[in-house]
């Protein structure tokens, strides 16, 4: 709040990012991919022991082959698919893994059709997210007095 403006009436983020989508994306589309470094169980154990927790959320667990992989995308290299946020109760895409060369890369694709200003959502699935246990209070149940 600068001396100049009055404070906001509403609770703000001006932490939180987030993709929004510029055009018309389809169902079934191709959206990004969510890129970093492809890593086996030993070096995720190893970053996850040294990493800030903050930088511990950037890292997507899945199997391939029958075992566990990690992409580590912690390193801000300028691409969107680490800044898409979770929505577990109504997300617009789908995270899948395609095989390129032989080698696994997790793509989004359309859920349904996104129309521009939209934000790009989807399940995080089973992960640890607090966020999802605060408490949200509708504001049809709020009353000022």
């Amino acid at each position: 709040h600068r001396g100049d403006q009055k404070p906001s009436p509403h609770k703000v983020n001006y932490a939180s990012r987030g993709v929004f989508a510029e055009s018309d994306i389809f169902k079934g589309d191709f959206i990004l991919e969510y890129r970093g470094d492809l890593i086996d169980p030993e070096e995720s154990k190893r970053r996850r022991r040294i990493y800030h927790n903050s930088l511990k959320g950037f890292m997507f667990d899945f199997i391939w082959h029958g075992k566990f992989w990690t992409i580590d995308a912690a390193r801000d290299d300028g691409t969107l698919g680490r800044l898409v946020n979770d929505d577990h109760i109504n997300p617009n895409c789908k995270m899948k893994r395609i095989m390129v060369e032989g080698k696994p890369h997790l793509c989004l694709f359309a859920l349904k059709d996104i129309t521009p200003g939209d934000e790009i959502r989807y399940n995080y699935g089973d992960a640890d997210c607090p966020w999802r246990n605060q408490v949200r209070i509708p504001w049809s149940c709020i009353r000022i007095l």
